[in-house]
């Protein structure tokens, strides 16, 4: 018509280089490990990049099966290693290394684009679940600055607050984060600011510790009372490195969906500042062997050594009950906040190293809605771990 030579269009295939698979009726799913995907959008990008989990969807939830029948699985594999987009086709080749020749030689631009789907939808589904669990464990290190008492620098301790609610308000949108890139650059600019005074009151922490650590002291009272004005400052540093290490990661989520950012150049300030951190802690540990060893305390049970008078009329009472009267109990909770100022395991940070990324995302699909499997008994020793990098004493 109108001169025109009529085309006769091709119909596109659909492409997928995820396989679904049905589970054996009898086959148990631990309730536990699984945690739904509810956010629409990224349900969508999961449907278009494996479009068999679509039709499980619409099959509707009496074909799925109930919570004791059969689920349907697929793997999506670990987006950690993504490489640049010019060698899309190559990353998307090794999904198929376990098939045959003739399926590899089907690695057209089809099969690269739904490759490529593939990974961005895991990259965007570890990204929420890390996220999530970003904002869980700042959450937990502001519930702690909120029970810091006690502490003559108020404005300092609203400063650490305020920072870390800056954070958590960002967090809570996630999904617009991953999806609207100028938002995500604006954001990243924000975290670096906030990284920026985080290091700095980081900084003012160390310093002071540093300060105490010079400190020369005549009794054992005016120890006491230093280590009560210690303590504060102790939480705050070992929070505002915990509040640098998440800022870090979170920078290092949001850039894997603009580009290939390594985790080590995300954490350069947080590395810079653990240094610092770890010599101040080391300052402070000295000064306290040699305080604890001037007033003859016993750490490990809590006492000191009285002193000539004191043993001389303690002397006789401890012959006739029989009783070792040579030593005294520290001041109440005193053993406690030595013990807390001198540890090394709030600088321990070795078994948070593991990138979320390096490992496959296995998704569940059953009663019409989707999980990912998330392992409890990892998280609940990763949150253990940072409970005891983050938390001091208990009040």
């Amino acid at each position: 018509m109108f001169g025109r030579k009529s085309r006769k269009l091709k119909k596109q295939k659909s492409v997928s280089v995820v396989k679904v698979e049905q589970l054996p009726p009898d086959k148990a799913i631990d309730e536990n490990k699984l945690v739904e995907i509810k956010d629409e959008i990224i349900l969508a990008r999961l449907n278009q990049a494996v479009p068999e989990i679509a039709c499980v969807l619409s099959a509707g939830p009496q074909v799925v099966g109930s919570a004791v029948g059969s689920a349907y699985k697929a793997i999506l594999p670990a987006t950690s290693t993504i490489p640049p987009s010019q060698d899309t086709k190559k990353a998307v080749l090794g999904l198929f290394q376990k098939k045959s020749a003739s399926a590899v030689s089907t690695a057209s631009g089809a099969l690269t684009q739904a490759g490529a789907l593939v990974f961005g939808v895991a990259a965007l589904i570890v990204g929420q679940k890390y996220m999530s669990d970003i904002a869980k464990g700042l959450n937990r290190l502001n519930d702690g600055i909120r029970r810091i008492s006690s502490f003559q620098q108020n404005e300092y301790k609203s400063k650490v607050e305020a920072l870390i609610t800056r954070i958590t308000v960002l967090l809570t949108h996630k999904t617009e984060l991953q999806f609207n890139a100028d938002l995500c650059e604006r954001t990243l600019i924000e975290l670096s600011s906030i990284e920026g005074e985080c290091a700095q009151l980081l900084g003012q922490a160390n310093e002071t510790l540093e300060g105490y650590s010079r400190m020369k002291i005549a009794d054992f009272k005016k120890y006491c009372d230093t280590v009560w004005e210690v303590q504060p400052w102790v939480e705050c540093q070992n929070r505002l490195l915990g509040v640098l290490y998440y800022v870090s990661d979170l920078k290092y989520v949001l850039n894997r969906s603009r580009e290939q950012v390594s985790r080590e150049f995300c954490r350069s300030l947080f590395n810079t500042y653990f240094e610092r951190t770890k010599k101040a802690k080391g300052a402070l540990r000295d000064w306290h062997e040699m305080e604890t060893k001037k007033f003859k305390i016993d750490i490990a049970e809590f006492r000191r050594k009285r002193g000539r008078v004191d043993a001389f009329f303690h002397a006789l009472p401890s012959l006739v009950k029989k009783k070792d009267n040579k030593y005294r109990d520290l001041p109440e909770g005193m053993g406690e906040l030595i013990c807390e100022q001198i540890k090394d395991n709030a600088l321990d940070y070795s078994a948070l190293e593991e990138d979320p990324f390096d490992h496959d995302l296995e998704i569940y699909i059953r009663e019409g809605k989707v999980f990912m499997l998330a392992d409890p008994a990892e998280e609940e020793e990763e949150e253990e771990k940072l409970q005891e990098v983050e938390e001091s004493v208990p009040a």
